[in-house]
């Protein structure tokens, strides 16, 4: 039979919008069905989504060298899942593009690169992940076609420094160090199973894990977002005469603050007049300074690096005034969804921050002391899984609401409740507690959720007089939640960057 021909991308990109809605079971059955006429291997494991649809529908024999896939039509075909969690459109995973080869790659031309060759077309099929649905069922929701020479410019930009902040790396004899986090959108990600496997790509350096080039899921959400879903684009953080050629990212971000420096929070205040009420006005003073219209967060490679932006005031001890908070979590999705795609893991494990670090000068007032890019150690990513996986089994078990006595500033008595989820004391890295303006266990409220199983009520077994007659809660809803760090573990991380004015 054959390899079928493709002369063209146009080619290409209608037989895979034909997949559309066809089911995975009729493309596996394709794919043996062409695998036997032609003496081919199927294929078991990571990747055998994308080798049946090369071959079961495209007609085409998969290969593992370093040019695209249909040669001929110079494109480079990606099968890639996504799914839907509480923040929305997410790519699963990150978009793989084929392997570093350390000896042979062409590190000194971009453009002639076994990356640029190999991926500067790319057509990609997309499905969506459902977790506990038999991938047979799965089907292909979306195509798109994205060519590297037409991405907006800074993407190009970024990703061509990326591309070379590898190269550097690997021709000064360190692709031993390479790691994922160092890089915005293009990453070195490690390929295999992440065991102890090395290669010997010279003699002169030590051997290194074998790598991958690939898309970061922070980027390929970004783009699935603007170009699946009819996202609009975001504003960039980064001015316009500004070159990441020069250098990267994180030195342009902490070079844009270093004037501010030693300034006080009245003096920025004074400097950037008009900052929204209601709002904490040290993010606004950052924003300004970066002259943002919207949240950092929201820029354009914020999102597509998935970067995250944190101001910290501490106290005369270089005590942080507050734990760090992430997004209240949804209870019925945290126990459904898997580590690596959890929206915890998202945004306080695979992400980098820029942290603004505000003090109290001699005089008593507030300066901008620091800024510093931080991400969470290696050491401690389990901590913050031992305090994700405790939460989940506690929503599976059951929660607890333990009554207990409280007082309001007048002194009056009323009940608070405590719940069992991990606290501060619980590994001394990351907890779980209530983020919302006023607790609720009575109705849902945009400060409480209901319980998709009602937790159990502890009462007090000794009620004052005044309060016997109180109403008690039915255990179907429950004041909102989320995941932090402790302000003593971030007090340990931004210790040796804190100055004396």
């Amino acid at each position: 039979m054959g390899n079928k021909r493709y002369r063209t991308a146009e080619e290409v990109r209608n037989r895979a919008e034909e997949a559309i809605g066809h089911p995975f079971e009729e493309i596996f059955e394709l794919a043996r069905k062409f695998q036997k006429e032609n003496g081919l291997k199927e294929k078991y494991g990571k990747g055998d989504i994308g080798q049946s649809f090369e071959e079961g529908w495209f007609n085409y024999a998969c290969n593992n060298v370093d040019k695209p896939d249909f040669e001929e039509a110079k494109v480079e075909l990606k099968v890639t899942p996504y799914l839907i969690n509480s923040k929305g459109y997410r790519a699963k995973e990150r978009l793989t593009l084929g392997k570093i080869n350390y000896k042979e790659e062409n590190w000194e031309e971009y453009e002639k690169s076994r990356f640029w060759v190999k991926n500067r077309h790319l057509i990609i099929m997309y499905y969506k992940f459902m977790k506990n649905i038999s991938r047979k069922e799965y089907c292909i929701k979306k195509v798109d076609e994205i060519l590297l020479e037409e991405l907006p410019e800074r993407d190009k930009e970024i990703i061509r420094h990326d591309w070379e902040k590898i190269a550097e790396t690997i021709k000064q004899g360190r692709a031993h160090e390479l790691s994922e986090r160092d890089f915005m959108y293009l990453s070195p990600a490690r390929k295999g199973h992440g065991g102890d496997e090395t290669v010997k790509y010279d003699e002169r350096y030590p051997k290194a894990k074998p790598r991958a080039y690939s898309f970061k899921a922070s980027y390929m959400t970004k783009l699935f977002n603007e170009r699946m879903v009819a996202g609009k684009g975001s504003d960039s953080v980064l001015p316009e005469d500004v070159s990441l050629r020069d250098k990267g990212f994180d030195e342009v971000l902490l070079d844009t603050l270093k004037p501010y420096l030693g300034r006080t929070v009245e003096s920025l205040k004074a400097e950037f007049p008009g900052l929204r009420k209601g709002y904490s006005i040290k993010n606004e003073i950052i924003k300004r300074i970066f002259n943002s219209t919207c949240d950092l967060e929201q820029t354009d490679e914020f999102q597509k690096a998935n970067y995250r932006f944190r101001t910290i005031t501490i106290d005369n001890l270089g005590m942080p005034r507050e734990d760090m908070s992430f997004s209240v979590f949804d209870f019925n999705a945290l126990v459904e969804e898997e580590w690596e795609e959890s929206v915890a893991f998202e945004e306080m494990i695979d992400s980098k921050f820029l942290l603004a670090i505000f003090s109290e000068g001699e005089d008593g007032k507030e300066i901008l002391n620091n800024c510093m890019i931080w991400y969470i150690p290696d050491k401690d990513i389990v901590k913050v899984k031992e305090v994700w996986e405790e939460t989940r089994r506690i929503i599976n078990s059951g929660i607890e609401l333990k009554q207990c006595l409280t007082h309001d500033k007048q002194g009056n008595p009323g009940f608070a409740y405590k719940n069992n989820f991990p606290k501060s004391n619980f590994n001394g890295v990351s907890h779980v507690r209530n983020k919302a303006a006023q607790s609720e266990y009575f109705k849902e409220t945009v400060n409480s959720v209901r319980l998709g199983e009602p937790a159990k009520i502890i009462l007090l077994e000794d009620i004052p007089d005044e309060l016997k007659d109180v109403e008690t809660p039915t255990g179907e809803y429950m004041t909102k939640q989320c995941f932090w760090f402790n302000k003593k573990y971030i007090k340990n991380q931004i210790i040796d960057y804190i100055r004396k004015y």
